[in-house]
């Protein structure tokens, strides 16, 4: 073994969980390593996930708002992407905020070592880098943090030319002229979203009989007649039952209860969920205990049954989001030094960052029937929004869900541009058990899309009087 050391906490993964973790296990002074297989900070949300999906989306927003403008003779020509300076642009803000993480993590004292980790015992981990040397860690608690990774369910691999997961779809190995996305979800409908206004055709195959279950349907509707056009469709209720290479194309079968047929595509992305990342972990070592889907089981305030180490994030399950793994790596941090603190998952917004943006958060429609609740649901659509209006972005609604015993708001969602930015107040709102009053009330400015929030409240009062 060359090398030994002995730390407090030592923490398995250095997305936003784990970097978050260590950061707050550093406030409270306990000597802290951060461990990951890749050779630079922030995970598969920095790398392959959240911020480069962004950056695409943000420049595909651009390029739909140019050819907007263009209709109106506003602005005149043709707009060219250059594919490969926009990747060249994309690294280099992952790069930007991969340095200033690791900065972050020097100011904190909080040492990293790149590569794999292993439990050989419930308080010694084998890490084994690329070079293949070996450093052996004794730590009094862990908190295992190593995310997701795509679901495969072809009986084909992933390639960079023919069948993508999503981190090879980022990196636009091309832009197919026909390209087939298995799966509606929200990685699924961001993709389509980028490779359509790149100039691809694409269909999205779902098996279900929406996108986004999680959700009332008749907001994902909106969102689906939004997003299709001559180039872009959906296939609901429809499975794929086999995918060949044939003749440089991609020959997926597709079944449905109306159409049995075979289609050819350039290229296939498959988004059909994600599975933790456990499997290097040698966890089956100190017997750490997984449900039926391997996700590792927590309580409250993330300890496995092996209470001095911890889960957070992807592993321990839905809803796979960056910011529950932030908060929840904040929460074992301060259950390991010694605070009675628990995961409350009452609030944990959804956001969907295709053009438009749909955001969610709290009680649904279905969700407050099968409750039970007694309930009102208010929609401002903006098209009575002067922002909105002068924006072009006058399609969007904002949607909020009132329990009619106390007035109080319990669920909330916004469709529309920008409307990630707009969602918090609504996250606020309910965790704080606001009743519509206290927003009607607030002051809100003008002209703005969030002012929308502060109207539809104003709706539900005057429907009390």
């Amino acid at each position: 073994m060359s090398n030994k050391i002995s730390v407090d906490v030592v923490i398995l993964g250095a997305g936003p969980g784990g970097y978050s973790a260590a950061i707050r296990c550093a406030y409270f002074n306990l000597k802290t390593l951060l461990v990951d297989k890749y050779s630079s900070i922030g995970g598969t949300c920095l790398h392959f996930g959240c911020i480069p999906s962004k950056t695409l989306l943000n420049v595909v927003k651009s390029i739909k708002e140019f050819n907007t403008f263009n209709k109106y003779d506003i602005f005149s020509g043709n707009l060219k992407v250059n594919i490969k300076q926009l990747l060249f642009w994309k690294h280099n803000l992952i790069n930007k905020l991969s340095n200033n993480l690791l900065n972050i993590m020097k100011i904190n004292n909080i040492n990293i070592i790149y590569g794999v980790g292993k439990f050989i015992d419930s308080n010694n981990i084998i890490i084994e880098d690329k070079h293949r040397n070996e450093t052996l860690v004794n730590f009094k608690y862990a908190i295992i943090a190593t995310g997701s990774i795509p679901n495969n369910l072809l009986n084909t691999k992933f390639d960079n030319r023919y069948i993508w997961d999503s981190a090879t779809a980022l990196d636009i190995p091309c832009i197919p002229n026909k390209l087939l996305i298995i799966g509606g979800g929200v990685i699924g409908l961001e993709l389509a979203n980028i490779y359509n206004i790149l100039g691809s055709t694409v269909d999205i195959i779902e098996v279900s009989d929406q996108i986004i279950l999680s959700l009332d349907k008749d907001i994902v509707d909106k969102l689906m007649y939004q997003m299709e056009n001559n180039t872009l469709s959906f296939k609901l209720n429809t499975k794929v039952s086999n995918v060949e290479i044939k003749n440089s194309k991609v020959m997926v079968q597709i079944d449905n209860k109306e159409l049995n047929n075979t289609n050819y595509y350039d290229s296939v992305i498959v988004a059909v969920g994600r599975k933790p990342n456990i499997d290097q972990l040698q966890l089956e070592k100190i017997g750490i205990e997984t449900d039926s889907n391997n996700y590792i089981k927590v309580n409250n305030q993330m300890q496995t049954n092996i209470n001095h180490i911890y889960a957070i994030g992807d592993v321990i399950g839905a809803p796979m989001l960056a910011h529950k793994s932030i908060h929840n790596g904040y929460i074992a941090a301060e259950v390991i030094a010694g605070k009675k603190h628990f995961f409350d998952q009452k609030v944990i917004p959804l956001v969907i960052y295709t053009n438009p943006e749909l955001c969610w958060v709290g009680c649904t429609i279905k969700q407050a029937k099968h409750l039970n609740l007694n309930f009102k649901v208010v929609d401002f659509n903006w098209a009575n929004l002067g922002k909105a209006v002068v924006t072009n972005n006058h399609t969007g609604f904002t949607r909020l869900i009132f329990n009619k015993d106390n007035n109080c708001l319990i669920g909330g969602g916004v469709f529309g541009v920008n409307s990630s930015e707009i969602i918090g107040e609504l996250s606020l709102a309910i965790e704080m058990s606001c009743e519509a009053e206290d927003i009607a009330l607030t002051s809100h400015a003008h002209p703005t899309l969030y002012e929308s929030i502060q109207l539809a409240a104003e709706i539900y009062t005057t429907s009390l009087l």
